[in-house]
């Protein structure tokens, strides 16, 4: 019997070794966009998107035109896609809002911020906006409360939609209610009736950057106000369903 239990024991297969550990993930570099085109990631966008602000600050000081990559709604947009859907990279939006609340605290002068007087304060209340930083946002408003309709590249659907892809409904009521409040000044004085297209607009643009960025809360709480969710359409007359479906929002 010893002898049988010894061959049978030598005759077993040897354990397998336990499997290798996963390997890191790291930001993906390029992505195939159309055909045989690249997209390629710049070094500023990586640093910018980990956050490593002095990384970004040596490299625009090299090349000045770095800014405008870094600031560039087209890319950021893309850099969206590829990174910030990912559950792996959630940091970048957050990374990204500490570089620019270091840039703009570099670029305080005398006569006020030279950043947002060069037109880069869309890009600033954009980036808040997506990392849902309250506190940021608050700053960049009290400093100049129409920043909340864009500038440049950026409107007020985009800071709506950023807003609304942070998940953070507390900061999608501060900019909706920021833009509700500019918007008698917006209309000069041209009477009630100007106003209250102007404030629909500005509901409908919340409605479908709401729906866009996957908020449901506040896109519950909007639509409580509007008896037909076919009522609110945008200047391509696309519905609410259209804005969901479109960035496969199924729920």
């Amino acid at each position: 019997m010893g002898i049988q239990a010894g061959a049978a024991a030598d005759s077993a297969a040897p354990p397998e070794p336990p499997p290798p550990p996963p390997a890191p993930l790291y930001f993906p570099l390029r992505w195939e966009s159309t055909g045989d085109q690249w997209w390629y990631a710049t070094p500023v966008d990586l640093a910018a998107a980990n956050g490593h602000y002095e990384l970004v600050r040596a490299l625009l000081v090299a090349d000045s035109n770095l800014l405008i990559k870094l600031t560039s709604l087209r890319r950021i947009r893309r850099l969206e896609t590829v990174w910030d859907d990912h559950p792996d990279f959630l940091h970048a939006p957050r990374g990204r809002a500490a570089v620019a609340r270091g840039l703009l605290h570099d670029c305080e002068t005398r006569n006020g911020n030279s950043l947002i007087r060069a037109g880069y304060g869309g890009w600033l209340l954009y980036t808040a906006a997506a990392a849902g930083d309250g506190e940021f946002i608050q700053d960049l408003l009290r400093r100049e409360p129409f920043l909340v309709f864009g500038e440049g590249e950026y409107g007020v659907t985009d800071m709506l939609y950023a807003a609304a892809r942070s998940k953070n409904s507390e900061v999608f009521r501060l900019l909706l209610d920021a833009a509700l409040t500019v918007v008698p000044m917006r209309s000069h004085g041209r009477g009630a009736e100007v106003e209250e297209v102007f404030r629909m607009e500005v509901m409908s643009r919340a409605v479908h950057a709401a729906a866009r960025g996957g908020n449901w809360e506040v896109l519950r709480e909007l639509l409580l106000h509007c008896g037909d969710v076919l009522a609110w359409r945008d200047i391509q007359g696309s519905t609410v369903l259209h804005a969901a479906a479109g960035r496969g929002r199924v729920e």
